[in-house]
């Protein structure tokens, strides 16, 4: 009787096993044919985003695998735009355009490889996932000026994410709820703040110009330039407005007081602050008689303001007016 029990045990042990075997088969094989793949997409949030120079491809590469936008939309160009409010999120929809590719190759990537009219051989694409409709992507454009020694550049950007986007190769697919992609550098301007002598008065209003910039300020109606070597401080408000514009092409070579026919890159109005003026006489070192006036220019804790954002300028000598006798 016992051996009898003892066989029974072991023939529904047995039995288990092989059940237990059949079913992770099963689930293995389920897990393989369409269902959802965990799988890691390894893209430094904080590494910049590349652009193909001829198209609207916004890419991102890791060794062997690429993380691609298509933002191109018809013949119109890209519809990312440039003139979107700054700092506000603009939101598209995943369709055939704008479009996600994640793919990886059989070698390393380099920007030829992506951006090429007529790709190369090698690398072969070993797999690819590709965005299904009714994914989010959202933009915002942003502007980030920095104060340097020299100058102060302005650089403009699209910060991109991605909200539950779907991609698929047709038989297994990614999802993420929130993915950040990073952000593209798309222009970028530089403020010199170096006129030299190249200032006039015009109408009541100092201005100063370089090859594409130029700085407007408007002198109170009671100021005079002095005679004698002193300084004097002009408070920059909204009464004594100055502006300074950076020009999209080369100012043509015309009379300083002539306001540029030129389209305006950059415009910046300083709200507070203060311009400095040190006066010196300037005599003949041979007859000491007087020739002219040195007036320096120079900028103290200037703040500047342009679409909600801001940068100060310290102090920053800008040039001289100068007065011939």
């Amino acid at each position: 009787m016992v051996i009898k029990k003892l066989f029974l045990w072991e023939s529904l042990y047995a039995m288990k096993k092989i059940v237990g075997l059949i079913l992770t088969a099963g689930c293995l094989t389920a897990c393989n044919d369409g269902d959802l793949v965990f799988e890691n997409l390894n893209f430094d949030e904080n590494q910049d985003i590349q652009k193909c120079t001829d198209n609207e491809l916004y890419f991102k590469i890791n060794n062997n695998e690429l993380l691609l936008v298509d933002f191109t939309f018809g013949t119109n160009g890209s519809v990312l735009d440039t003139l979107a409010p700054l700092g506000e999120i603009q939101s598209l929809k995943t369709s055939n355009q704008p479009k996600i590719y994640y793919r990886t190759y059989d070698g390393s990537l380099n920007t030829n490889v992506i951006c090429s009219l007529l790709p190369p051989a090698n690398p072969k694409v070993v797999s690819e996932y590709t965005s299904v409709p009714g994914g989010t992507i959202n933009y915002t454009r942003t502007m980030v000026p920095v104060v340097t020694e020299s100058a102060v550049n302005v650089t403009y950007m699209y910060t991109i994410n991605f909200e539950n986007i779907t991609l698929t190769n047709g038989s297994s697919e990614i999802r993420y709820t929130t993915l950040p992609y990073g952000s593209y550098i798309y222009d970028s301007s530089k403020l010199s703040f170096n006129f030299s002598t190249n200032f006039e008065i015009c109408e009541g209003v100092l201005t100063g110009k370089t090859s594409n910039e130029m700085l407007q300020l408007q002198l109170p109606e009671d100021f005079v330039f002095p005679t004698s070597g002193q300084t004097q401080t002009i408070s920059l408000n909204d009464t004594n407005l100055l502006s300074y514009f950076v020009f999209k092409t080369t100012i043509s070579n015309t009379d300083i007081c002539e306001i540029p026919d030129t389209p305006i890159k950059e415009e910046w109005n300083v709200s507070n602050g203060n311009l400095e003026i040190v006066s010196t006489v300037v005599t003949n070192p041979v007859t000491n008689q007087i020739t002219g006036y040195r007036h320096v220019l120079r900028l103290v804790n200037a703040e500047f303001i342009k679409d909600k954002n801001s940068f100060t300028v310290t102090d920053r000598t800008l040039g001289t007016y100068q007065v011939v006798l």
